[in-house]
């Protein structure tokens, strides 16, 4: 495999370049010629590595999957049984990806809410993972906070999970769109500030 000075592999150096050029200008606007250049090498060597655009960005979706990982801190959650509230829960969910990744990430989501609506392979990509995972997180969260006590028994985690994925999807598309960053209402504000809203709602309506 050819190494350059910094160690990097030819193949790592075209995913590293398809990144920041997806980013920037958009998957269907970047070209491989355009990847190429951008790696310092010719085109025909990209397609020695890689058969298609396509299947580049299928191997950074799944470096992307792998490392990216909402973690749900169990301590925490029953550290809040005496005084439940939105900002104790939303305090319990980390995100965590290995150190020096923090840019990588930001460049690949940028990239997923650019993509989701008009290309195959991210649509799946975000179907799959990005919106199981998080579903799965909030499942488990609202299945803990039952079993400490503080949501009532019959707290449907299925309702919960809906709602959440639904503003999920309405925060991408404002982003995506560049739009209602002034809005007073839930298109106006960040992820945090939407989910301590619904954690608010989910105690004051379930709550034990």
């Amino acid at each position: 495999m050819e190494n350059d000075s910094d160690g990097r592999t030819t193949r790592q150096k075209i995913l590293d370049s398809a990144i920041r050029l997806f980013a920037e200008k958009g998957y269907t606007e970047t070209s491989v010629r355009e990847l190429a250049a951008a790696a310092g090498i010719k085109e025909a060597s990209v397609y020695n590595h890689f058969p298609s655009k396509n299947i580049i960005l299928e191997e950074i979706l799944e470096e992307y999957s792998q490392f990216t990982n909402t973690v749900l801190n169990k301590d925490k959650l029953t550290a809040i049984k005496k005084n439940p509230s939105a900002e104790g829960i939303l305090s319990s969910m980390t995100l965590v990806f290995p150190e020096g990744k923090e840019r990588y990430y930001l460049k690949m989501l940028y990239v997923i809410l650019q993509e989701q609506h008009r290309n195959p392979v991210v649509k799946k990509f975000v179907a799959e993972h990005y919106i199981l995972a998080n579903e799965m997180v909030v499942r488990n969260m609202i299945e803990d906070l039952k079993e400490l006590g503080i949501l009532r028994k019959d707290t449907d985690p299925d309702f919960w999970v809906k709602v959440h994925s639904s503003l999920l999807y309405a925060f991408a598309g404002r982003h995506m769109l560049g739009i209602g960053d002034n809005a007073q209402d839930y298109s106006g504000m960040d992820m945090p500030e939407i989910l301590r809203n619904l954690y608010d709602m989910l105690l004051k309506t379930h709550g034990a």
